[in-house]
Parts: structure tokens; C-alpha cells; sequence
């Protein structure tokens, strides 16, 4: 074990199964932290390879400096950050690295400091006041890629996002004709929820993003469909990735945007679940 993974109270091992009933075994007082570097190199690679277009990690979902590397060393280069905090620690920990921040309400203090200090191109919104809150604290700048939030279903999804976030279908298309004119690459994204059991969950929502297309008759040069890809957990198995993959490219592919226009997508959960677990010891359980 690394000496300062030993002194965190953490083990590095490859088998969190075998490795933690082993340490529970003994019964620790202290919690311990099962790390599986090579798990989180498998997944990134995965996506990296496997989704047919651009992965970035979702940071929110575990902002470990030691992930953040491994991740980057396994071929993931573009990072979603949800805070200035974010934007600060993965510029710290990997400063080749591309940034997209993408919480679609900030402030504005934080809009100019990713752009100005730490080259923060890239920009989520789903309100027009959004969208001149960056335009504004920006300077008006020619160089930005703004992505249009859309809000779709949860239906099918352990954690609904539906409800905080994303344009209403009655309120896209002038949003998205005044960031057409606002941006240099205008974007459309949307989250089916944390946790998506099924790939029909990426098939609807992207019906819903060619309505807007054809509504609002722009130009889109980016797709982003964001987060929800699902991990296995007991009693809760979802279908194979590769399904999901090939049933979001072949959305995309049918879509009303040009052959330039590119594909991504912001797994979180999926590339660190399996990073690290938590031995604890169970001083009582419930009477049943």
C-alpha cells in the first residue's frame, strides 16, 4: 500500500469484493476507503473509446485530484465543472485539460473568472437572463461555445433533475435564436436524471431536442447529452453501455444538424463508481 494512501486510512487494491470482506473481518474501528485506481482507468478508457463522440467527466460526482489524473491518464481531456470552485481545482490538478462549465445558473463573478483566468470557453444556460449574465460578464466574447439546456424527462431515471433545471419546450426557441447570435458554436444538452435504467430515456430525450431544432430553425453545432449512465448496484442491474452508445448515435445520426456537428456526453457516476467503497463497522442493526 502507498504510504499516503496508509496514513488517509485508505487501501489500494484490486478486488474491492475479496479486499473489503477481508478488512471487515477485522472489524475496523476507524472507517476505510478501498481504492481501485485501475477501475477508474478501465471505465474512462471504456467511454473514451466506446461512445461515439467527445466523454467529459462530470467532476461533481467525485472531485479527487488523485481520479481527476487517472482519468486524464486514461484518455478523458475534457472536464464538466458545476462551480468556480471546480474550475479551480481541475485547472490546479490538470492544466492541459479543457474546461466546460456547465451548471446552467451562475454567478456572475464566476463566469468572468473562468473565462478571464482560467480560459473557460465553453458555457451551459436555460434562461434568456442566463444567457446576457454571460454574454455581459464575458465582454461579449466571439469565442464562446454556449449550450442550451433542455428540460426533458426523468421518467425513467432513480434521480429526477426535470425539476431544477432545462428550457421549457414554450421557451427554447428564442433562447435558442438569441444564443445563435450570441455564440461561435451554439450547443444543445439535457440530463435524463442520475442513474437511467433504460437507453429509451436518451432515444425520447432526443426527440425532444429535434423538435427544438426544427422550431427553432438554427444552426447547432454541438450535442451534449449529458450524464445519467448507470452503474450496477445490487438489485439494480441496467441494460449494457453499449446499448445505450449505439442508441444514442443513432438518435443523433437522424438528427437536423450538419455532418460537423459534434457528439458528447458528461458521465459522472459512471466512471468513479467503481473507483472507491467504504469499509464501516456496524455497531447495531435495526430490529426487523
Amino acid at each position: 500500500m502507498h504510504k499516503h494512501h496508509r496514513a488517509l486510512g485508505l487501501a489500494t487494491t484490486p478486488s474491492i469484493t475479496n479486499t473489503g470482506i477481508d478488512i471487515a473481518k477485522q472489524r475496523p474501528v476507524q472507517p476505510v476507503t478501498l481504492v481501485r485506481p485501475h477501475a477508474a482507468s478501465r471505465a474512462a478508457r471504456f467511454f473514451a473509446e466506446k461512445f461515439p463522440g467527445r466523454s467529459m467527466y462530470a467532476v461533481k460526482a467525485n472531485p479527487s485530484p488523485a481520479l481527476l489524473q487517472i482519468l486524464w491518464d486514461s484518455g478523458i481531456t475534457h472536464f464538466d465543472v458545476a462551480s468556480i470552485a471546480e474550475v479551480r481545482l481541475v485547472a490546479e490538478t490538470l492544466p492541459e485539460a479543457t474546461l466546460c462549465f456547465m451548471h446552467p445558473v451562475k454567478a456572475s463573478e464566476a463566469i468572468r473568472s473562468a473565462y478571464f483566468d482560467y480560459g473557460v470557453k465553453t458555457f451551459s444556460l436555460d434562461s434568456v437572463e442566463e444567457l446576457e449574465k454571460i454574454v455581459d460578464a464575458t465582454d461579449h466574447a466571439e469565442d464562446l461555445t454556449l449550450c442550451v439546456r433542455l428540460r426533458v424527462s426523468s421518467e425513467h431515471s432513480k434521480l429526477s433533475l426535470a425539476s431544477k433545471f432545462g428550457a421549457a419546450p414554450g421557451e427554447t426557441k428564442e433562447l435558442l435564436f438569441r444564443a445563435r447570435q450570441a455564440a461561435d458554436a451554439l450547443g444543445i444538452c439535457f440530463h435524463v436524471g442520475s442513474q437511467a435504467m433504460t437507453p429509451e430515456a436518451y432515444a425520447n430525450a432526443m426527440e425532444r431536442v429535434r423538435a427544438a431544432i426544427v422550431d427553432a430553425a438554427v444552426t447547432v453545432d454541438v450535442i451534449d447529452v449529458g450524464g445519467g449512465f448507470p452503474s450496477s448496484y445490487p438489485g439494480m442491474e441496467p441494460p449494457p453501455l453499449e446499448r445505450y452508445f449505439e442508441t444514442i448515435h443513432r438518435a443523433f445520426e437522424s438528427l437536423p444538424v450538419s455532418y460537423s456537428s459534434e457528439l458528447w456526453c458528461e458521465p459522472g457516476r459512471a466512471l468513479c463508481a467503481e473507483y472507491s467503497s467504504i469499509v464501516v463497522r456496524v455497531e447495531k442493526t435495526p430490529r426487523r
